[in-house]
């Protein structure tokens, strides 16, 4: 006798369920996405479970069922009312299609089946019992249009896979995590999950993306979304993103992604969402996102994964540059700030007109030094005075105490701003909120037009506006100025040995460095938007965090570079600013085209709306 034999069907059935039903989730996946495939415009999921695993899995739909006929055929393997020839593979737009969920499913529980068919002129439905795949009754019953499966007693019959079920408490965490996902992609149904006979979840079918998004997630996670729509190419995007700066998280946990409206995971789409990000994502950090990718489904096939959860795109890199540019255009039509005429056009030339001896004389009335005095009664208006004082203190810059510090430091600012003003005085297209004042000698406060509080953190602000600046300046070829005496730097061997092909990149950045010796270096250029970047130090600085990693990515180093020569450049924290610099500074900042974060990916400004304040202050 030979040692090749045809396995039974039971065996069969036992396998291919191991590759379908891997958890208690993977049963609630392939019955939810029946309900959808059965058109259903509700659907409601029950979970009960006691304290060693789940028990039972209800699932109701109100779909268009299934006749009496159809009932005990569905649990067959291999049979499906989606496909019927080998040519249908090519263009599946419905989420199930092998035949294969209920087969498995029934093979490894006890699921109990009730269906009616819409308008069926049968006046009863049909109820379908089967125990470990074994056809235990089939009878007639009541019950309204549609599909209620019930499954209990999961992988009661493979002790081996039962072991390895994980606790209640993270069984529950896949089945909500794949609920919500499936609940996203398909906002026309509306969804109802209870566990223990209590709701944990509801959506409620409008086909909204905002309306979904806040049911899961709430209304103030869905405020801070940017909506993103690209029509059009090899690819239809549309969806929202995170605002920069909020809901980000270390892990890729809530991308929430669908082609042709299946939800899958896709490490090159998500990817390809954060190359839409650029500069506006902090490193090793991942936005929230909700896209759903429309394309050809003759471009996709979804028939590599027994679970369907992956999925293969002919055209995966045109794919990815639509969700990219998609992402990018969002992002960068987001206005910063709301509507505000707080600083007219008339304003705003006459502020980027003012000269330094202006700003300092302002600034020293702000700190003049009161002559000391003999002790005197203070009246109650002097006492609102001095707190008044004190206050502004606090608001005000450190230091006040010496003014010749302080003219400095203004001196050197306004030198910082005008190598950052518009050459052409053009008003920003964005109007700026209203300054209030400088905490900490760091954050400008300010108010938008609809009241809000407007927190910007200077140093983040100007690094952007140099970024953006110097960027221009590359791309149209001006980003040197020639340094009248060379500066000379020693550089270490490993420095030195990686100069020839970093100069190349130091070169478009706008440094021009030679050799000069054996390890030593002459800077003859240097970036035009600060002759400060001259510093050996800071030049030592963008030589350490570059070298080694140009010979791979040079676009990688030339970022790198402008990035430090942006934060070396700009006004850094715990600096006094006048309220002229101060409006100036966001006058810039309203100007870039990504005024959001910093190149590093920190928020450039922080928003609190009144309900926000409300809820700091338990105001209800």
């Amino acid at each position: 006798m030979g040692r090749i034999h045809l396995l039974d069907e039971e065996t069969i059935n036992h396998i291919a369920a191991g590759e379908v039903v891997e958890r208690a989730a993977s049963v609630v996946k392939e019955l939810v996405e029946n309900a959808v495939d059965a058109k259903a415009a509700k659907i409601i999921i029950d979970i009960t479970a006691d304290a060693s695993a789940v028990k039972r899995i209800t699932v109701t739909d109100d779909g268009v069922g299934v006749s009496a006929e159809d009932a005990a055929l569905a649990f067959r393997q291999h049979a499906t009312s989606k496909i019927s020839a080998p040519d249908d593979l090519a263009g599946i737009v419905t989420l199930g299609f092998r035949g294969e969920a209920l087969a498995s499913i029934a093979a490894v529980s006890k699921v109990t089946f009730t269906s009616k068919e819409r308008e069926s002129a049968a006046p009863e439905a049909v109820q379908v019992v089967i125990h470990g795949g074994e056809l235990i009754r089939r009878t007639s019953v009541g019950a309204p249009e549609g599909t209620t499966i019930i499954v209990e007693d999961l992988f009661y019959n493979t002790p081996a896979r039962r072991k390895f079920q994980r606790s209640v408490s993270t069984e529950l965490s896949h089945i909500y995590d794949m609920v919500e996902r499936i609940a996203l992609a398909h906002r026309e149904v509306a969804f109802v999950l209870l566990y223990q006979g209590k709701e944990r979840f509801r959506t409620y079918g409008t086909g909204a993306y905002p309306d979904a998004i806040a049911s899961v997630f709430g209304t103030a996670f869905a405020r801070d979304l940017i909506p993103v729509e690209k029509t059009g190419g090899i690819a239809e995007v549309r969806g929202y993103v995170s605002k920069p700066g909020c809901n980000m998280r270390p892990t890729p946990t809530r991308f929430y992604l669908t082609i042709n409206s299946r939800q899958v995971t896709s490490k090159s789409l998500q990817w390809a969402v954060r190359e839409g990000y650029g500069t506006l994502l902090p490193k090793g950090m991942y936005p929230a996102a909700f896209l759903d990718i429309i394309i050809d489904p003759r471009d996709v096939d979804v028939n590599v994964h027994p679970t369907k959860r992956e999925v293969r795109l002919s055209r995966e890199r045109d794919v990815g540059s639509a969700v990219r540019d998609a992402v990018y255009t969002a992002l960068h039509d987001d206005e910063i700030f709301t509507a505000a005429p707080a600083v007219p056009a008339a304003k705003q030339q006459k502020l980027i007109a003012d000269e330094e001896k202006t700003a300092e004389q302002k600034h020293e009335k702000t700190y003049e030094i009161p002559k000391e005095e003999a002790p005197k009664t203070t009246s109650f208006t002097e006492s609102k005075r001095s707190l008044h004082e004190a206050v502004m203190s606090y608001l005000s810059p450190a230091g006040a105490s010496d003014k010749t510090p302080i003219r400095s430091t203004l001196r050197q600012t306004e030198i910082q701003l005008r190598r950052t003003e518009s050459e052409t005085g053009a008003k920003p297209t964005a109007e700026v909120p209203e300054v209030l004042g400088q905490i900490a000698g760091t954050y400008i406060a300010a108010r938008n037009a609809n009241g809000e509080l407007v927190i910007i953190d200077q140093h983040a602000a100007h690094e952007r506006v140099m970024y953006d600046q110097l960027l221009q300046k590359i791309a149209e070829k001006k980003a040197s100025q020639e340094l009248l005496t060379p500066i000379t730097l020693t550089l270490s061997r490993a420095e030195s040995a990686s100069m020839p092909e970093l100069s190349k990149t130091l070169v478009q950045a706008g440094y021009v460095i030679e050799p000069f010796g054996q390890d030593v270096w002459a800077v003859r250029s240097v970036p035009v938007i600060s002759s400060t970047l001259g510093d050996v130090k800071v030049i030592h600085e963008i030589i350490a965090e570059t070298a080694g990693i140009s010979e791979k990515n040079p676009e990688r180093v030339l970022d790198r570079v402008v990035k430090t020569i942006a934060c070396r450049a700009v006004i850094k924290g715990n600096t006094p600013l006048t309220r002229n610099q101060m409006e100036r500074l966001l006058c810039q900042l309203a100007e870039t085209n990504s005024p959001h974060t910093c190149p590093h990916g920190r928020p450039t400004a922080l928003v609190l709306s009144k309900e926000k304040l409300a809820a700091m202050f338990l105001r209800t």
